[in-house]
């Protein structure tokens, strides 16, 4: 029986959980959204923005569909002395359409701005919401904590409770999700090369040359399997596929659109990153000559030598500590996502020629990219068709270091 191909993990619905008053909150949702919206997910629902004072000195509310901008207001004119609730019912009733049509369209996530007083009731737009949870869409909202057990008692405790940060927020989206992220980034382009080595692979475009650690034994590839298809098309493997030659040709069809000549970072070895480190340092791969750049280091390796540690010890050692280095196979096998997991809190490395050099991966738990940008093509070519491995191909490009700003 053929496998299905590899998708994201389903998401409990998230709720922002907030104090009286949700201003933040409504530009962090806002914010969120349209962040994922940019990167080409299909993001559907309500966000809500204010905007006054009015005549009557009380701000003016409006509903914005974010799929097609539409704003619908919200706001009842009750004037200034008026302590009853400034939602007109009759607004909500009309943008709910927003959330009908996303719901329709399957969309990757769908946003309500909050589950507030009316929700709380079973009006305004929860049947919407609770619609939406029966059909295993995304469900992204805020709730203050007067109702949250309201909240609770609608969606049966079926949900994830959101502290009001960004970070919070792409923790529950899910690292798992980097993968079909970093696809939709890709420019389409033609395909001149892929080369699959005994021990790396590669695919080179008119524009650059990227490259991935093989996660396929060697053996006599057909290199008809990758004739007439095109850079994005190779790079979705890197998402759907679970046969590990095809994945490793995906991510090298996603370095060859990051890892391009013009790409800007900082030269130098990755591994030098953490050596000043006073708290706990832990390796997650075999890197050559670790022992002399992070002599303190806790090593962790699948087939660990003597001094490090079995693949087990990961979630022993990397919860708690301040710094860790990952090998750039760690994204190619799929294993990243629970190593950044398990490392909520410590500053992330992921480090080597098979790295990924773009900034989309900081929201996911990177700190820092150290990756292979190629500048003599026809050396690494013949390097890598030749059998050799990043040794032998790195004098024939440039190690580019990235790092999250500090803001993000």
């Amino acid at each position: 029986m053929p496998l299905l191909p590899a998708s994201p993990p389903p998401l409990r619905p998230g709720a922002v959980i907030h104090g009286p008053g949700s201003y933040g909150v409504d530009a962090l949702l806002d914010g969120f959204t349209a962040e994922l919206k940019r990167r080409g997910f299909r993001v559907g629902g309500l966000v809500q923005r204010n905007h006054g004072p009015g005549d009557d000195c009380a701000e003016r509310m409006e509903l914005v569909d974010v799929a097609t901008g539409r704003a619908y207001d919200i706001t009842q004119r009750l004037g200034r002395e008026s302590q009853s609730c400034r939602v007109d019912p009759t607004g909500v009733a009309e943008a709910s359409q927003a959330i009908r049509d996303a719901v329709a369209s399957n969309v990757d996530l769908l946003v309500v701005n909050k589950f507030a007083g009316l929700e709380s009731h079973g009006d305004g737009l929860s049947d919407e919401m609770l619609t939406a949870i029966a059909e295993g869409i995304p469900l992204l909202t805020s709730v203050g904590s007067r109702y949250l057990n309201e909240w609770q008692a609608a969606t049966g405790g079926f949900c994830d409770l959101l502290s009001p940060t960004a970070d919070a927020l792409w923790r529950w989206w899910g690292p798992q999700r980097m993968y079909p992220d970093l696809v939709q980034g890709v420019a389409d382009a033609e395909v001149r090369r892929v080369i699959t080595g005994d021990k790396w692979v590669l695919v080179e475009t008119g524009e650059g040359l990227g490259v991935a650690a093989r996660q396929a034994p060697a053996a006599d590839d057909d290199p008809g399997r990758w004739a007439g298809r095109s850079l994005r098309d190779l790079a979705a493997m890197a998402a759907r596929s679970w046969d590990p030659l095809e994945i490793s040709v995906g991510v090298a069809a996603l370095n060859a659109h990051y890892n391009r000549p013009d790409v800007a970072g900082v030269p130098g070895n990755g591994l030098d990153l953490f050596a000043s480190v006073e708290g706990r340092v832990v390796v997650v791969g075999g890197f050559p000559q670790v022992a002399r750049r992070m002599p303190r280091a806790q090593v962790i390796d699948m087939t660990p030598q003597e001094g490090e540690h079995p693949e087990a010890a990961c979630d022993w050692l990397l919860p708690g500590a301040e710094a860790v280095a990952v090998t750039a196979s760690a994204f190619a096998n799929r294993t990243l996502p629970r190593l950044l997991r398990v490392s909520a809190g410590a500053r992330v490395a992921m480090i080597g020629p098979g790295t990924p050099l773009t900034p989309r991966l900081f929201d996911y738990g990177v700190d820092v990219l150290a990756g292979f940008v190629a500048t003599d093509r026809e050396a690494v070519v013949r390097t890598i068709a030749g059998g050799g491995g990043s040794r032998d191909f790195h004098p024939h490009g440039r190690m580019v270091t990235l790092h999250r700003p500090p803001h993000s």
